[in-house]
């Protein structure tokens, strides 16, 4: 399995590159075309010389609410040439819905796992024009080099993450492997969190569970799409994205046979 292509930066602590993945036929997914993240609107001016000099950043896909936004803009990357779109996968009321939902069924006594998957299978739902969007905006001719982030790079960035490699055929173990990569950063995640007023509450008093990214959650994710919705490819097509976009992102995400 791939071992994680970490990206060290000062002001964003689950940076990673999702390069080097296995997939079908042989192929893997390229380095440099696709950055998952964590907020980073706290960037140092290293920070944003490396992704923009040394990756050659070109595009940003913001999954945050419209309050986070508010509340933490930019950043120093938004004074840059990077070009941004900016999605809605939630409102700031179905944050706080899910928020109170996640901890009812936690004293229920439901697994944690299972809670959080089921939340991801909604995401399917609420995000539906947000992730068509996404991979539009990712396989067009100026899509990539690309990073997407939300506020901790787990869930909404790691719903979408696990989407875009299902269309490339990439390894189903593959994709858990690099969700639960999460995990080894969760704690950075957290002390960022809870530093920033917007998301204090949810790195303070959320349990520890349901911040953790167990690789048994994007494997019961992963199941369940393919089990009911025929998979990430299926799933896009339904919900209206362009043949050609999928295509497009497999030949941009792919290396060659």
């Amino acid at each position: 399995m791939a071992v994680p292509m970490w990206l060290e930066l000062e002001g964003a602590a689950n940076a990673r590159d999702v390069g080097g993945l296995p997939a079908a036929d042989g192929r893997r997914t390229r380095a440099g075309v696709l950055i998952r993240s964590d907020a980073v609107h706290q960037l140092s001016e290293a920070d944003v010389a490396l992704l923009v000099e040394r990756v050659g950043l070109r595009h940003v896909i913001d999954l945050r609410a419209p309050g986070e936004r508010r509340e933490h803009a930019r950043g120093l990357l938004g004074h840059t040439p990077v070009v941004y779109t900016e999605l809605d996968v939630l409102t700031d009321a179905v944050i706080e819905q899910r928020r109170a939902e996640r901890e009812s069924a936690l004293a229920r006594g439901d697994e944690p796992a299972a809670i959080i998957a089921d939340g991801y299978h909604q995401l399917l739902q609420h995000g539906r024009s947000a992730f068509v969007t996404a991979l539009e905006r990712l396989a067009a001719p100026d899509g990539a080099p690309a990073l997407v982030h939300c506020s901790a790079g787990k869930d909404r960035t790691g719903v979408l993450v696990a989407l875009l490699l299902d269309v490339a055929a990439v390894d189903p173990a593959a994709i858990v492997a690099d969700y639960a990569a999460t995990d080894e950063r969760i704690d950075g995640v957290r002390r960022r969190l809870a530093a920033m007023p917007a998301y204090a509450q949810l790195a303070t008093e959320t349990p520890g569970m349901l911040l953790a990214a167990h690789a048994a959650t994007m494997q019961l994710f992963i199941d369940r799409l393919h089990d009911e919705d025929g998979g990430a490819a299926r799933w896009f097509l339904d919900a209206g994205a362009p043949p050609e976009a999928l295509d497009a992102w497999r030949e941009r995400i792919l290396t060659a046979t």
